[in-house]
């Protein structure tokens, strides 16, 4: 049975998808996964860690441990939809991830360290940081800086998108890829204010994220 810190980072995140169904709406469901999707093969593609290329295998299992990945295989599987709640609260992080949190925002403020990127923690260990970050508003912005600055072979352009568009919406900013999803009057869920609306599904595919509706689909069905 998972931790409790498992459980908790599991719920905090919608937009990590276990689940087999996203897409459109058919009939009141959302269609199958369709993993021959090109958003799909990239993030499948850059989440691949059979080379064992990393270089630091003790900060690696350090930061999955902390962030519950190796006991919630589930927070840490499938295919990012993005998509997150606005105003679902995050669970506080409690044992190690409390003191890898704090390693990490050290690093994120100290000029010239080296960050967990995944040619130093693999892409398991990337996940790990982004989970964590999840937990931590100052992490995140200095996560996202550091994400942004090692570029998308090293940081997953899909897990930067929905990071980013967190930030903004929380700084009263309008997001770039549409993940953070608001409930409107008569209850149903809709992007907060977008940057470029038109384009939108470019950015997301872009990113490596299926359309807006297939998340919006996955995500009223939670």
């Amino acid at each position: 049975m998972p931790n409790a810190r498992s459980v908790a980072v599991a719920g905090m995140l919608a937009v990590l998808a276990a689940t087999p169904l996203a897409g459109q709406s058919t009939a009141g469901r959302c269609a199958p996964l369709d993993t021959t999707a090109r958003w799909y093969a990239k993030q499948r593609q850059w989440a691949d860690d059979s080379k064992h290329t990393w270089s630091n295998d003790s900060l690696r299992t350090a930061l999955i441990h902390a962030a519950g990945l190796d006991t919630d295989r589930n927070a840490g599987a499938g295919a990012l939809l993005g998509y997150e709640i606005v105003g679902t609260t995050p669970a506080a992080p409690q044992g190690d991830a409390v003191t890898a949190i704090a390693t990490l925002r050290g690093l994120a403020q100290t000029r010239g360290s080296t960050w967990p990127t995944k040619s130093v923690v693999g892409a398991q260990g990337v996940r790990a940081v982004w989970l964590l970050a999840s937990q931590d508003s100052a992490l995140a912005r200095g996560a996202l800086h550091r994400m942004m600055e090692a570029g998308p072979e090293e940081s997953p352009p899909a897990a930067v998108a929905v990071l980013e568009d967190r930030l903004r919406i929380a700084n009263g900013r309008k997001q770039i890829y549409a993940t953070q999803l608001v409930r409107s009057a008569d209850g149903k869920l809709e992007p907060a204010p977008i940057e470029d609306p038109r384009h939108v599904d470019l950015r997301r595919d872009a990113a490596g994220l299926p359309p807006l509706a297939q998340a919006i689909c996955a995500a009223s069905k939670k």
